[in-house]
């Protein structure tokens, strides 16, 4: 008989459950390595949590939860320590690695020194201008300029709007109005600072600084301005952007009814801009005529294609034509030709109304290319109109050829009449000669 043999017991420690405070440390331990991770990753972004910290200091930030993580997950499990600190040695490393590779942001922001008592006998004493700007300087933090002045040289101009007080809410309608206004690039940007102060950095504007500045007064109250360091700095009034009555829009017969069209227009709110168009395309001109009129000529410049539309429809009903607005609207309307190759029927109607040389080839060029939607619009822009159409008589589809006939009989005179009994003669088409022979007779009733 063998006598029998037990195995040593193992240590009570290894049944026991781990206690939940230590669990808790490694949970949190884990956390605040995958929190700065994602904090290193995402908020190097133009005005996030990160923007102006170097490299170094993240690297720092980065050190420090690496270290207090990965004692924190071996603390955690007393058990396993060789497969933690393995796992906390691959987390310290990416956390490390991180600022490394996501760079964004980690250029420092300029700020204004202090200088110290130390030091004060050895520096000229600034003046009142230059004490004001270095605390402009630093209040803007101009970091952002002070990058996209070196990035635009000598070549390009930027100018940078310093709005104190501006709502959130009210912060986009700023924005897309100073962009389009001045015509900067799209390199501009806004970069939020304190609650409710907001820097726009706009690159190459179109617009010189002091016409920026007189733009940002329809924000507020202009109380600084600093030619050196291209800043505007505006006290922005909320409640120039508040709604205003609807019945006060649009009832015509309400007194107010031109008084707040027109405050609308003067407002930085393009959606309401337009809407404030689309009403006095539609009213009399019954009051305040020379100041809509003004208005209508300044935001010319900033009109995209439905902008165009509604002042040129506004126009037609409110210009006399020697306010300077033809002049306006078709050195727009060639910008855009250029560059869409269309332009909306309004704008081309009001152009054909006073008539402007430079309309009437890109009216006969938009004609060619779509003679149905054209046709009524040549037919109604006058005598001009005349050496442009008839050299369509002898060419072109037969359909481009009765449309030009048509027009014809509307604007023609003997010329006209010439050109047609030409074109007679070398069109055998009964369809073409019906539609010249019409053409003839309605010239020969005009008066």
């Amino acid at each position: 008989m063998h006598t029998a043999e037990y195995a040593v017991a193992p240590p009570m420690g290894r049944f026991e459950p781990v206690p939940f405070g230590k669990v808790l440390v490694g949970i949190v331990g884990v956390a605040m390595m995958i929190l700065t991770a994602l904090v290193l990753i995402l908020a190097g972004a133009q005005g996030a949590m990160l923007d102006g910290v170097t490299a170094n200091r993240r690297m720092v930030i980065a050190g420090f939860a690496a270290i207090i993580g990965a004692i924190m997950i071996i603390y955690a499990n007393p058990r396993a320590q060789v497969k933690a600190g393995i796992f906390a040695i691959m987390g310290a490393l990416t956390l490390i690695l991180l600022p490394v590779y996501f760079k964004e942001g980690s250029q420092a922001l300029v700020r204004s020194k202090p200088i110290l008592d130390d030091d004060a006998s050895n520096v000229a004493p600034l003046s009142p201008v230059d004490e004001k700007r270095g605390e402009l300087r630093a209040e803007v933090g101009y970091g952002p300029m002070k990058t996209a002045l070196a990035e635009a040289g000598t070549k390009r101009k930027v100018i940078g709007i310093w709005m104190k007080g501006l709502q959130e809410s009210n912060s986009e309608i700023v924005e897309r109005y100073l962009m389009r206004m001045s015509g900067a690039g799209d390199a501009s940007h806004l970069y939020p600072r304190n609650p409710r102060h907001y820097l726009l950095v706009l690159v190459d504007p179109q617009i010189s600084f002091e016409e920026m500045a007189s733009q940002c007064g329809r924000m507020g109250e202009v109380d600084q301005t600093d030619n050196e360091l291209q800043i505007i700095s505006v006290l922005v009034d909320n409640k120039r952007f508040a709604e205003r009555p609807m019945n006060k829009l649009t009832e015509k017969s309400d007194g107010s009814f031109y008084e707040f069209n027109l405050m609308e227009m003067e407002g930085m709110d393009i959606r309401r801009i337009n809407e404030a168009l689309v009403r006095l395309s539609l009213a009399e001109p019954m009051q305040s005529r020379d100041d809509v009129i003004k208005r209508m000529i300044d935001l010319l410049p900033m009109a995209d294609k439905e902008m165009l539309t509604n002042l040129s429809k506004a126009l037609i009903v409110w210009s006399d034509g020697k306010d300077g607005a033809p002049e306006g609207v078709m050195k727009v309307a060639k910008e855009h030709y250029v560059s869409m190759k269309t332009l909306p029927v309004e704008t081309v109607e009001f152009l054909t109304k006073w008539p402007q040389a430079e309309i009437y080839p890109i009216m006969d060029q938009l004609w060619l290319g779509g003679p149905v939607e054209w046709e009524a619009i040549y037919a109604k822009s006058g005598a001009p109109a005349e050496d442009y159409i008839i050299k369509h008589l002898c060419e072109g589809e037969n359909r481009q050829r009765m449309s030009a006939a048509r027009i014809c009989a509307r604007v023609g005179g003997p010329k006209s009449v010439e050109a047609l009994e030409a074109a007679m003669k070398i069109n055998a088409d009964l369809e073409l000669q019906t539609s010249f022979r019409n053409a003839i007779e309605a010239i020969q009733k005009r008066p």
